[in-house]
């Protein structure tokens, strides 16, 4: 019988293989209280997940992202299965995960043989004068034009000093694991996945510090909309908010962290990065060597 009894299953709610292959999932393991849930709306997942000792999901990075967020604020792990394009969050694929998921099942908790738990920092945003509760992150936070095709003026403090007012189409506030989604894309840094820094990195920015600031785990940004027409807060990609003109945002770490089953050592993760990248070819061992016997593992 599995370690683990109590599971959430959250898959991509459009796509028919990823449902599919949540109900064979448990139907093959789910002998204790199994729960199956469509990743949108988000909003629904908080209170689904709670009391349930594991989540998995089954989609893409954002489905990922979705799932652990509300894992996240009951300490409950995450494994990722990827049904999307690259999954640099994911453990498994797709095409492995009926024949391995039962391994991060059954070595639950099994001293020197079981799974280890990998923490993520996240980063928490508070919309100044705003009642609502402050946005937690784990890829970036984005303050940005929105739909205005005209710059935006972002005054950007750091831990109380004024660095820059960035004049472009935004700024990306990129936590480690969002270091290889947006910010990578701007040309930013990889980031050890394990690091609690975070970098700023500006988007399409006027002759400002365009190779971003990696700053100190624990720093406190103040990002204000400083043009005429205002501008938007973006948190991981899927929830939206407008902000007036001289709206502060402020981001800092959060004191949540998201927690994800991996099997490999830490190391693993740069093979996995360059894999994914289209960089390297070949299956991935469980040690991360060339021409094991568990291909499609990913430990980033």
């Amino acid at each position: 019988m599995s370690q683990v009894q109590n599971v959430v299953v959250v898959y991509h709610g459009l796509l028919s293989e990823a449902e599919t292959l949540a109900r064979e999932l448990s139907e093959r393991f789910g002998n204790g209280a199994w729960r199956l849930l469509p990743a949108e709306p988000f909003t629904a997942l908080d209170a689904g997940v709670e009391g349930f000792d594991l989540v998995i999901t089954i989609g893409g990075d954002g489905t990922i992202l979705r799932g652990a967020h509300a894992a996240a604020p009951h300490a409950i792990p995450v494994l990722g299965i990827n049904m999307g394009r690259v999954g640099f969050m994911a453990e498994l694929d797709a095409k492995d995960a009926p024949d391995e998921t039962g391994w991060y099942l059954d070595n639950w908790g099994v001293e020197g043989k079981g799974p280890r738990i990998e923490e993520r920092a996240m980063v928490r945003a508070t919309i100044a004068g705003s009642n609502e509760a402050p946005f937690h992150a784990l890829n970036d936070v984005v303050v940005g034009r929105g739909a205005s095709i005209r710059v935006v003026d972002l005054g950007t403090v750091v831990d109380g000093q004024h660095i820059v007012t960035y004049r472009g189409d935004g700024l990306v506030i990129s936590t480690a694991t969002g270091s290889t989604g947006y910010g990578l894309s701007l040309g930013g840094p990889v980031m050890d996945p394990s690091s609690e820094a975070f970098l700023l990195k500006p988007i399409a920015a006027h002759m400002s510090l365009q190779g971003g600031l990696l700053l100190r785990a624990g720093a406190v940004v103040d990002i204000t909309v400083e043009n005429d027409l205002g501008g938007m807060l973006s948190v991981d990609g899927f929830v939206d908010r407008p902000l007036a003109v001289g709206t502060t945002v402020r981001v800092e770490t959060s004191e949540f962290s998201a927690r994800f089953l991996r099997r490999n050592p830490p190391a693993a993760f740069y093979e996995s990065l360059t894999r994914r990248l289209g960089m390297r070819q070949g299956a991935m061992t469980r040690e991360g060597e060339e021409g094991g016997q568990r291909p499609g593992n990913g430990s980033g």
